[in-house]
């Protein structure tokens, strides 16, 4: 394949926009080939570039002001927090007094502005702060979600629990604010995966007593057996959810086994839950951890 000219290659990397193109030579028809991708209104990009919303955002940073940042489920989703795919519009805020905010349709332009302590940044972007994420998504997000999106956010240390709840302390009439509140002590920080945390939702809001999630399991003699995914340790009950990997990679596979053989060997229960049985069965599920439970529970 014959290398692209230098002034090309400078083209390869980041959105661009029409007039840098032009100064390089490349002329409006090319941009309008295959070659290229548009992006937003006299925005660019290469067409080899895989789509993702960094490549989104570093688009739209080209028709921004400097004093944009970008806010809610887009925020999110830069800092690597699974949110639902519904909303894929550009969420920024900007101030209100701005005069260089552009109207084009990908962007959602919100118009208030962040303190700059409520500021950080992430891989080379404006983010709003993940505490105030966390509220900004309790009004946008169903609350299973918003439990989702804040294991994550403790789980990988993009802020705590208590800076969280620093947070929202001192806000008031906020949207979100009460569903923040009230979803903080569901948290779980060692929670390691989305269907786990909805697993541990499902337990919960069941009535049932919260399960410990990953906590290591030990013999009698202190030789580790298991780390299940969420367990009753004092009545030898462990509960793990097998995404769609624990079935098609035969060494996963084999490893689950051994690990359910080492459970079953020293007493305890072992609970498997799939993804059918999280969405579609769920009721089935419940009452099969009812049933261990009750098993293990003294009788009255």
């Amino acid at each position: 394949m014959t290398e692209p000219p230098e002034p090309l290659k400078q083209l390869r990397i980041h959105p661009f926009r029409s007039m840098q193109a032009h100064r390089l030579g490349v002329s409006t028809g090319q941009l309008r080939s295959k070659q290229f991708r548009h992006m937003l209104y006299d925005v660019y990009a290469w067409a080899g570039l895989p789509d993702s919303m960094e490549l989104r955002c570093d688009a739209a940073a080209l028709v921004l002001p400097e004093s944009a940042v970008f806010c809610g489920v887009t925020a999110a989703r830069l800092y690597g927090i699974p949110v639902p795919d519904g909303d894929q519009r550009i969420h920024v805020a900007v101030p209100s007094t701005s005069s260089t905010v552009p109207r084009v349709k990908p962007l959602k332009i919100h118009s208030y502005s962040i303190p700059h302590d409520h500021v950080g940044t992430f891989k080379g972007h404006r983010l709003v702060g993940p505490a105030r994420l966390f509220l900004e998504l309790a009004a946008a997000l169903p609350r299973i979600d918003l439990i989702v999106a804040g294991d994550h956010m403790l789980r990988h240390r993009l802020t705590t629990e208590r800076r969280i709840s620093d947070f929202i302390g001192l806000c008031r009439r906020r949207r979100g604010v009460r569903k923040a509140k009230d979803a903080l002590p569901l948290l779980e920080e060692r929670s390691d995966s989305p269907p786990e945390t909805r697993l541990r939702m499902l337990i919960v809001d069941a009535g049932l007593p919260r399960p410990v999630a990953n906590q290591d399991v030990f013999n009698d003699w202190g030789l580790w057996l298991a780390r299940p995914d969420l367990s009753y340790p004092g009545l030898k009950i462990a509960i793990e959810y097998e995404g769609a990997h624990h079935q098609e990679d035969y060494t996963q596979y084999a490893s689950d086994i051994e690990r359910d053989g080492r459970l079953l060997d020293h007493g305890w229960i072992v609970i498997r839950v799939n993804k059918e049985g999280l969405f579609r069965t769920p009721t089935t599920v419940i009452n099969r951890i009812k049933k261990a439970r009750a098993s293990r529970l003294p009788r009255r």
